[in-house]
């Protein structure tokens, strides 16, 4: 009985001996495999917070590039491996993404690895210059493996940094049309992005046109107008752009396939200026003036919240009115008003925004003292626009401030879009930006010889129509800034 009972002793040792290995195995692969787990996890954030670091970095660099050419930039192979040669972008980019990486443990030295690349050397964005690439690569050392002969694990985390370098709308182009889907089966404003027609001569001075969309037929030139583009062409989001038998001089090779530009998420929208909540200080009369047989007025409005703009009584007085520098926020659609922000052509105010202190120029300001800095008109939702050479109007845009450039700017949005009409003229000379990305826009040439222009144009679509000739004079200090983005891929 005894050696029976010696016996089964021995067969439960044996058994638990051997479910003691199991447990153990168990438990060995529960804290190896979670230290791999955790390190992964972690390791993946450092590369996203890497990534995203390198290309606050890069898009940095470019920037400055912009305004200061001894930066180096270039569109080659930025391997964080060779670095011989780097440019500044890149030496800027690895720097900081090894810098972030190293704030989060991986220092690229302690059984950890870094590489970054720009552009990235594999999946979907191999070779596009606007992502970084940051690989980690990571060692877990073992406490139970290690009884099985595996000292260490491996992990091996991708993550990529996406960039946009902020620059000019449409490299400056000087008629920008941000309608993405116009309906072409309605001709002219409303219906094509661009259309140029009637038996003027419209020339484009230092300055082309930009498509917002892919419509083969956003660009349209009925019965071949005179068309002139120097310094510049037409750009399309699109594929093709068809000029159909026309040809223009100096000749135009259109460029395709250029990025879309969404407003306002791409693009910088000049903040509501306080002036929307200021009542103006009252108009003063600065004289009078014979004008043939009439008495005519002098009066200088200033800036502030307007209903009405001008004031209607001065504009029924035909009076010359004169404006002092800075924002006229006018409130078309206000409680008492909707209508567009215009004035009688047959009333023949004047209004005179000009900083013009030549007296030999048309567009001279006698009182250029009260208005150094120019002006701005920033028109609230509800009305468009409309400027009439027969009513001589001179207006330059600010010259300093938040709206630096900006002559008009309109709210609006894609669900309400306005009208707006500029009819050009020897009594007409407007300078500046005029931003009204949601305003079909008509250019008319009035009947003098010659209409200038001189603004950049960002409108819903725009239909060039008259019979004289039509200057549009680019300016590049007058420019829509597109926003540098950086994100995350996924």
């Amino acid at each position: 009985m005894k050696s029976k009972l010696f016996t089964e002793r021995g067969q439960a040792l044996i058994i638990i001996a051997l479910a003691a290995v199991g447990i153990f195995g168990v438990v060995g692969l529960a804290i190896d495999g979670g230290a791999k787990f955790a390190d992964q996890r972690h390791a993946q954030n450092a590369a996203d917070t890497a990534a995203l670091a390198a290309a606050y970095a890069k898009v940095d660099t470019l920037i400055a590039a912009d305004s200061d050419p001894t930066i180096t930039t270039s569109s080659a192979q930025c391997d964080s491996g060779n670095m011989v040669g780097a440019s500044d972008d890149c030496v800027a980019l690895v720097l900081a993404g090894r810098d972030r990486a190293g704030s989060n443990g991986y220092d690229g030295f302690t059984d950890n690895t870094i590489e970054i690349y720009s552009p990235p050397l594999s999946g979907p964005n191999a070779g596009n210059a606007n992502y970084v690439q940051v690989i980690i690569t990571s060692d877990v050392n073992t406490t139970f493996a290690r009884v099985i002969g595996v000292q260490q694990t491996h992990n091996t985390v991708l993550a990529e940094g996406s960039i946009r370098h902020g620059g000019d709308l449409a490299d400056g182009a000087m008629i920008i049309s941000y309608d993405p889907d116009p309906n072409c089966s309605v001709s002219g404003t409303g219906g094509y992005s661009v259309s140029v027609s009637g038996s003027s001569t419209v020339n484009l001075n230092g300055g082309g046109i930009f498509l917002n969309s892919d419509e083969v037929c956003g660009f349209v030139i009925p019965n071949c107008a005179d068309l002139n583009i120097y310094s510049g062409t037409i750009n399309s989001v699109g594929n093709n752009i068809d000029l159909g038998a026309c040809t223009l001089n100096p000749p135009v090779t259109p460029i395709t396939g250029q990025d879309p530009v969404a407003i306002p998420d791409e693009v910088y929208w000049p903040k509501v200026p306080p002036e929307c909540s200021q009542t103006p200080d009252p108009a003063v009369k600065l004289g009078e003036i014979i004008v043939g047989t009439k008495t005519v007025e002098e009066w200088l409005i200033k800036p502030g919240y307007y209903e009405t703009f001008p004031q209607a009584a001065l504009v029924a007085n035909k009076s010359r009115i004169y404006m002092k520098s800075g924002v006229y926020c006018i409130d078309p659609g206000g409680p008492s008003h909707d209508f567009d922000l215009s004035w009688s052509p047959v009333d023949a105010a004047v209004l005179n925004g000009s900083v013009e202190d030549d007296p030999t120029k048309p567009n001279y300001n006698k009182y250029h003292a009260y208005n150094p800095d120019g002006v701005t008109l920033y028109i609230k939702s509800g009305g468009g626009f409309s400027i009439n050479s027969n009513n001589p109007t001179y207006l330059d845009a600010s010259t300093s401030g938040d709206y630096q450039g900006y002559l008009i700017v309109q709210e609006g949005n894609p669900s309400s879009i306005e009208s707006c009409n500029i009819t050009g003229g020897a009594d007409l000379h407007i300078n500046g930006l005029i931003f009204a990305p949601y305003c079909d826009t008509t250019i008319n040439g009035g009947s003098d010889p010659t209409a200038e222009i001189n603004a950049q144009l960002v409108v819903w679509d725009i239909k060039i129509n008259g019979t004289t000739t039509i200057n549009f004079n680019y300016d590049p200090s007058n420019k829509v800034v597109i926003k540098s983005q950086v994100g995350l891929v996924r």
